[in-house]
């Protein structure tokens, strides 16, 4: 299991220890603490999507440029092409790292905040 789905699994089990006889303890620690995980278990999960749209985005524009370099290299075999062709392939590849990373700093927070309670 992935640390992200382990944390969404540890986050809804901190929640479902709150319930007990079928009614939710309205202790405010725990019905503040359910509805704190619930909240920044959206908030991760809305920034990971976010970051997945930036991605796509990302990867729309850098396609496009790319198709167009590559036609001028085919047309002219003009080497100038050549480092227009290698950046937009780097910078694809950097729009996956940030996708990444938002998701494991993502999962480490839901990790840490399950820590608090």
């Amino acid at each position: 299991m992935s640390n992200k789905i382990k944390s969404l699994a540890d986050a809804n089990n901190e929640i479902a220890t709150s319930v007990k006889g079928g009614a939710f303890d309205k202790s405010p620690l725990s019905n503040g603490a359910g509805q704190s995980v619930q909240s920044v278990s959206q908030s991760v999960a809305i920034a990971v999507q976010d970051a997945g749209d930036t991605m796509r985005n990302i990867a729309l524009v850098q396609s496009t440029a790319l198709g167009v370099a590559t036609q001028k290299f085919v047309e002219t075999k003009d080497p100038e092409y050549i480092p227009v062709i290698k950046q937009c392939q780097a910078v694809m590849n950097d729009s996956v790292t940030y996708w990444e990373t938002i998701g494991k700093k993502g999962a480490e927070i839901l990790e840490s905040y399950k820590k608090i309670f």
